[in-house]
């Protein structure tokens, strides 16, 4: 069976988890078998697959992102990503055990990506927004490290581990944060659909988010998160809009600011009970999913 793992033109740190996850913590399931399929870290329960392949769940989600997928014979579900996934599908809440993610520490040799810690604070920005403003500059005129989503993951997780606080757009940013004891602060999405998925993810912790907004930090930014983006030839207007320096250092200032403020504030984590309790109701299903993968077909 083959380990499923979106990928976009650029790298997105959260499905490529996937990649150093699975492999090390089930190295004997995976083959270039496209017939079975394994959904773990991602929001890629719906119906964008074959409806002739067997897909197997251990954690995915439902993100909006496509429709919600038919729930037939043809899905081995183990586990989800927590109870709004469960209960969008159908499932018993009960299902929604947590972001396979937070599994990182019981993978051999987890601290190999881990180094000493710098003190510093970080900055995540979704990798979307990371396309479509100068976060970079931004990040370094608050004072905080920009740490790049779309970076090779073993890198984005030693510098997620070598700070003192994360302020995340990036929901796996916060994940890998939490799960490794370094507190962070939510940054809610300016695009909409990112958003759901994240409450997902807490309900499981029985965690409420508290998140903090960030202006955009481009006018380019800004309007790709305005109604204009759905009207009909919206993208078009907004390309033209990316093109006008009218205002750019303005957006620019008022995110830096905006940034500035945020960081300074207490971070959250998840409560530890919590944490642990997720994790180990994953790792049992993991135990199931190394004796019987394809469930009881």
């Amino acid at each position: 069976m083959k380990l499923y793992s979106w990928r976009g033109e650029t790298r997105n740190f959260g499905d490529e988890l996937n990649t150093m996850l699975w492999p090390a913590l089930l190295p004997a399931l995976f083959d270039d078998n496209e017939a079975e399929i394994v959904l773990g870290i991602g929001s890629v329960l719906d119906n964008r697959h074959a409806p002739n392949q067997l897909k197997i769940v251990i954690g995915a989600g439902y993100g909006g992102y496509q429709p919600l997928p038919r729930m037939d014979r043809s899905w081995v579900i183990h586990w989800v990503r927590g109870p709004v996934t469960a209960a969008l599908l159908g499932l018993d809440p009960a299902i929604g055990l947590g972001d396979p993610a937070m599994l990182w520490p019981f993978r051999p040799n987890a601290g190999e990506c881990e180094g000493p810690a710098t003190g510093q604070v970080g900055f995540m920005p979704h990798f979307e927004s990371l396309d479509r403003g100068p976060w970079a500059e931004v990040a370094a005129t608050a004072g905080l490290r920009l740490i790049d989503p779309t970076g090779p993951p073993g890198d984005v997780l030693a510098q997620i581990a070598a700070c003192k606080l994360l302020v995340s757009e990036a929901m796996h940013g916060a994940i890998m944060a939490d799960t490794l004891r370094v507190p962070w602060i939510a940054i809610q999405p300016l695009a909409a659909i990112h958003r759901a998925k994240w409450q997902d993810w807490g309900k499981a912790l029985g965690m409420r988010i508290d998140f903090r907004q960030l202006p955009a930090s481009s006018l380019f930014e800004w309007a790709s998160g305005s109604p204009v983006a759905g009207w009909r030839g919206g993208r078009k207007a907004i390309q033209m809009l990316a093109r006008c320096p009218v205002g750019s250092g303005r957006f620019q200032d008022n995110a830096a600011r905006a940034l500035r403020h945020i960081a300074a504030g207490p971070g959250q984590l998840s409560e530890l009970a919590q944490l642990r309790r997720c994790q180990d109701r994953m790792l049992t299903r993991l135990d199931t999913v190394r004796r019987q993968p394809r469930g009881q077909l």
